[in-house]
């Protein structure tokens, strides 16, 4: 399941990329198919998340930083909801995008770092 939700989370990743570049280069919108594997991918992040996150609370391990990162990809998909929306304005998207990719980021770095004491 750990592989499934890395997978999942690198995709997430590359389509928020994409979204970014085809929003801030060429201002077009993102194709439908794209929407729409964006959608099941979070979906499977989330379901792959919730399992590992069960078996984390099975074993009493510590796990404030799954709540960090279910907090910042909360905040990420927010911010990527206002940067892509279609009545957005350029300083919307900018800033929408801005705040997605730091949320990405530390996302990731929680991920690598897992401290155990976070709170």
């Amino acid at each position: 399941m750990k592989h499934l939700h890395m997978l999942m989370a690198v995709i997430v990743i590359v389509l928020f990329l994409y979204q970014s570049y085809l929003i801030l280069s060429t201002n077009k919108q993102t194709p439908r198919v794209i929407k729409i594997s964006n959608h099941i991918v979070y979906a499977l992040v989330l379901l792959s998340g919730a399992w590992m996150l069960f078996q984390l609370l099975n074993a009493n391990a510590p796990v404030q930083w799954v709540i960090a990162k279910m907090v910042l990809f909360v905040a990420a998909i927010s911010a990527s909801i206002k940067a892509f929306n279609n009545s957005a304005t350029p300083s919307q998207r900018k800033t929408g995008i801005l705040i997605a990719a730091a949320a990405y980021v530390g996302i990731v770095v929680l991920a690598f770092a897992k401290p155990g004491n976070l709170f």
